[in-house]
């Protein structure tokens, strides 16, 4: 359960996530053609363009902008940030096939019996883990999210504290050690795990290529901002008008991961 109120609520029916690319052409190519995620029109902003695919009830924008940035994250065990998607495909064996068509390696398919499993990365180095379900839908559907923090605690208050989303299950991970945690948003799972010791690869939007933010409209930006700053949380953006009726802000993680807020009024 969340924590929080009816002023302030994530309204929106998953989160959308903005990823930096070090080559946009290949991210697309692996995003639209590989998985098949429905290329949408691209967005205009000041100092950036967004290529959007969708990917379910959410989607996943690639922020474009003057400066290419680092080097990709590290894996899930070598840095804190967002490091890993989760995507639901109907069959994996036909998504293996569009991938190598689209230029890409085919899939390593394990058989979990209900479903099936396979393991790739993106262009810019980032984890996929693909699940194939039989009959779910026609596309490719984003459905989590993993973040792996420094201090679960710290982000498990954040996260249905401040930005109200629902925690959910929890469970161990024996391969790392640790314990993940998920939080609903919408339709959006996120993973939540803490591995300690680890350097943050999080902070501004074009600081690295990769998962940079997530987006969730709410239906007021400054309760939501408020309930940031007493719990001392940063605000990098302040709240900003970006188009006739639709403001946004950022908001930082106890890891100084970005979330973004957008309100339409």
């Amino acid at each position: 359960m969340n924590n929080v109120d009816n002023n302030g609520r994530m309204i929106s029916a998953a989160l959308d996530v903005g990823v930096v690319p070090r080559d946009i052409d290949a991210m697309l190519a692996f995003y639209a053609d590989g998985l098949g995620m429905q290329r949408l029109k691209d967005i205009e902003l000041p100092g950036t363009s967004l290529a959007r695919v969708k990917a379910g009830r959410g989607i996943l924008k690639f922020n474009q902008g003057a400066m290419v940035p680092e080097q990709s994250p590290s894996d899930v065990t070598e840095s804190r940030g967002m490091k890993l998607f989760t995507i639901i495909v109907p069959d994996l064996q036909s998504t293996s096939e569009r991938l190598q068509k689209a230029g890409f390696s085919g899939l390593s398919i394990e058989d979990r019996g209900q479903y099936t499993l396979a393991f790739t990365r993106d262009p810019d180095n980032t984890l996929v883990e693909l699940a194939g379900y039989p009959g779910f839908g026609e596309g490719a559907v984003l459905q989590a999210v993993a973040l792996t923090v420094g201090d679960v605690d710290a982000t498990r208050s954040f996260l249905s504290g401040v930005l109200g989303f629902a925690e959910g299950k929890s469970e161990e991970v024996p391969s790392m050690g640790t314990t993940k945690f998920e939080f609903a948003a919408g339709a959006t799972t996120l993973k939540v795990w803490q591995i300690d010791g680890l350097l943050a690869e999080t902070g501004p939007v074009q600081a690295y290529s990769g998962i940079r933010y997530l987006t969730a409209e709410v239906d007021n930006i400054d309760a939501v901002l408020t309930r940031a700053r007493d719990a001392g949380r940063n605000i990098p953006v302040e709240p900003l008008d970006i188009a006739p009726g639709v403001k946004i802000a950022m908001v930082e993680d106890p890891d100084g991961n970005w979330f973004e807020l957008l309100e339409r009024t």
